[in-house]
C-alpha cells in the first residue's frame, strides 16, 4: 500500500517539477521574443533617421551643385 502512496507521490511531484520546468521555459521563450521585437522596432527607427539624414545630405549636395554650376556660369 504505502508503495503505491509513494510512486504516486514521486510520479505527482514529477509532472509539478516538469510543468513548472515548462513555465519556466515558456516565459524564458516569450522574455527573448519581446526583447527581440525592441531590437527589431529599435534598429528600424535607427534605419528611418539614418534614410532621412541621407536624404537631407542628398538634397544639401544637389543644392550645392547648383551653386557651383551658377558661380562657373558666371
Amino acid at each position: 500500500m504505502f508503495k503505491r502512496v509513494e510512486y504516486v507521490l514521486v510520479v505527482v511531484i514529477a509532472l509539478i517539477l516538469t510543468g513548472c520546468a515548462e513555465f519556466r521555459e515558456s516565459n524564458l521563450v516569450k522574455q527573448q521574443a519581446v526583447t527581440f521585437e525592441q531590437e527589431i522596432a529599435f534598429r528600424q527607427r535607427k534605419e528611418i533617421e539614418l534614410e532621412n539624414k541621407i536624404k537631407k545630405q542628398q538634397e544639401e549636395i544637389s543644392s550645392l551643385h547648383k551653386q557651383l554650376e551658377c558661380r562657373e556660369e558666371e
